[in-house]
């Protein structure tokens, strides 16, 4: 009976630290943030534009638009006429103060396989906007916007569906970031304040985010929006050089920069704010402090991962590469957006305002 005891109470022990060590864990996953699937209706100032059909891109590209001004004209007069509304009265500005970004290119480690893309978009907080895109011709593609840019409004938000649409319609031909159904990514970053102004006679006038709308329209891989850049004479909106991060599904990931109105491609995994191409005509000035800090802690998280990098890691290393800010800024920046882009699933999930708790999802393609 008593060598019986003993064994109770030895059971007992056992499972009394069993209970103690589960709820050990327990508690230590719930002090651990935990993260969340949300809608994008759910999120405050996100909204989500869809368009199917024609939106006269070509239009677009032979107007030859060389100045922000030259936009701003062509999309007042072009949306009420897409709408059925020649006369209406659409009030568009074109406003920008300055933007920081990240966009980092590895393998995707985790269950969709094949590449994986991120991008942060850094910016003083205002609404964003994600536009999905099935042209008449062309690839499909999702698409992010910063509806300032557009409208002046801080914040902007419609007043009604008609006034969503017409910011929707002219936030097609003002992508910060995308990709299409064949997996070709492309985002835009901002640079120094040199701006570019090709004057080739024998090729068409582009702006910086109509080229960007037509690279995801039309290009399938990296050689291919080369190619489509070559062909253009890029003049670059609000006075600012910009460079492109572009990547695809065969693992290519450069940066084209223009320097001297010469275009330039180099490789790149990581791109921030500063020049990469090797060239002494861009050296490093003191201001790209906060690009460098930036670049440095994304490309240190794809080097830890060897570049075989989950949708998680990718998230957690622009996470480390967010906004700088300087304190007591009256007008702070903050990484509006954070995106993860997995070609091979057709999936870009979000992260809005450095809130990486919770998420949205948007596929397409499918």
């Amino acid at each position: 009976m008593k060598k019986l005891k003993k064994i109770s109470a030895a059971l007992a022990a056992l499972l009394l630290a069993f209970a103690l060590g589960s709820c050990a864990n327990e508690s230590k996953t719930n002090d651990e943030p935990q993260v969340q699937k949300v809608s994008i209706d759910s999120i405050e100032g996100v909204y989500f534009f869809e368009y199917e059909g024609d939106y006269k891109l070509n239009d677009c590209i032979n107007a030859n638009l060389k100045t922000e001004q030259d936009l701003l004209v062509y999309l007042s007069n072009f949306v009420p006429t897409l709408l059925g509304v020649p006369n209406a009265n659409v009030s568009l500005n074109l406003n920008f103060k300055g933007f920081g970004c990240c966009s980092i290119a590895a393998e995707n480690a985790g269950s969709a396989g094949g590449k994986i893309y991120g991008r942060n978009f850094d910016y003083p907080d205002n609404s964003a906007m994600i536009v999905h895109t099935k042209p008449a011709v062309g690839y499909e593609s999702v698409s992010t916007c910063y509806p300032y840019f557009v409208t002046g409004d801080e914040p902007w938000a419609p007043e009604n569906n008609m006034a969503k649409t017409i910011v929707g319609i002219s936030s097609i031909f003002a992508p910060l970031d995308g990709m299409n159904t064949e997996g070709l990514y492309i985002s835009i970053l901002q640079l120094d304040k040199e701006s570019t102004n090709q004057t080739d006679p024998n090729k068409k006038d582009v702006q910086t985010t109509v080229a960007v709308r037509y690279i995801l329209d039309n290009a399938a891989s990296v050689d291919e929006a080369l190619k489509i850049l070559e062909g253009f004479n890029m003049h670059n909106v609000f006075k600012t050089a910009y460079h492109y991060a572009i990547a695809d599904n065969t693992g290519k990931s450069v940066v084209v920069e223009y320097i001297n109105n010469e275009m330039k491609v180099t490789d790149a995994k990581v791109v921030t704010n500063h020049y990469l191409t090797d060239n002494e005509a861009k050296p490093l000035p003191a201001e790209t402090k906060s690009s460098m800090i930036r670049y440095k802690a994304a490309y240190d998280a794809g080097e830890a991962a060897e570049w075989i990098m989950t949708p998680e890691q990718v998230r957690d290393a622009l996470k480390a590469a967010k906004a700088i800010r300087a304190e007591g800024d009256k007008n702070p920046i903050w990484s509006i957006w954070s995106a993860v882009f997995e070609p091979k699933a057709k999936k870009v999930t979000y992260y809005f305002r450095e809130d990486y708790t919770k998420f949205a999802e948007v596929t397409f393609g499918n």
